[in-house]
């Protein structure tokens, strides 16, 4: 399996506009294509700031989701000409998992289920927080990566619920708030 986590830099003042679009206008396109693993929006360290998981089992399934996304009109004419002014700067990391979870493996095997749109009124997050750790792992992670593609090659991510303490040797320990459309939250 690859699991690629895209890290958005948003328009100051603007992650909860393009978070907003995504989940009411976005999220139904992108995951009838793209298999969707989690979406959050940084609560520390850069902030506005949005991090989103998604899981394929090679490159080349990830070749042809993309291939399917870019052909969605509701995609490229709806959610892109609205969504993607507002992203600043783009960051990717491919990784391979080394710690899954329980609660990993039920979002793994439910990462090609399309996600309706979120109601108009309904709670943009979900309750609770995650914390997204660099460079170690604490020991109740959902979830333990290494990088095996972009700027920290064999470098460790881990996904936790909650707000656990830094481990020994964490490079960076953020925060994060779950949306609502989020498997992993």
């Amino acid at each position: 399996m690859i699991f690629e986590w895209r890290s958005y830099d948003l328009s100051v003042g603007k992650a909860l506009d393009y978070l907003a679009l995504f989940s009411r206008e976005g999220v139904q396109h992108a995951t009838r294509h793209l298999p969707l693993g989690g979406y959050w929006l940084a609560e520390s360290g850069p902030l506005n700031r949005i991090h989103h998981l998604w899981i394929y089992g090679s490159l080349a399934e990830r070749d042809t989701c993309r291939a399917g996304l870019a052909g969605e009109a509701g995609w490229t004419q709806g959610f892109m000409p609205r969504g993607f002014p507002l992203i600043e700067r783009q960051e990717n990391r491919l990784m391979r998992l080394q710690r899954g979870s329980a609660a990993l493996e039920s979002v793994v095997g439910a990462r090609r289920a399309p996600h309706a749109a979120l109601e108009p009124g309904a709670a943009l997050f979900a309750p609770g927080f995650m914390t997204l750790t660099f460079g170690a792992a604490p020991d109740e992670a959902l979830a333990v990566w290494s990088v095996e593609h972009g700027d920290t090659p064999g470098a460790l991510v881990a996904l936790s619920r909650g707000t656990p303490a830094a481990p020994s040797g964490a490079t960076a320990h953020h925060l994060l708030r779950s949306l609502s459309v989020s498997p992993l939250s």
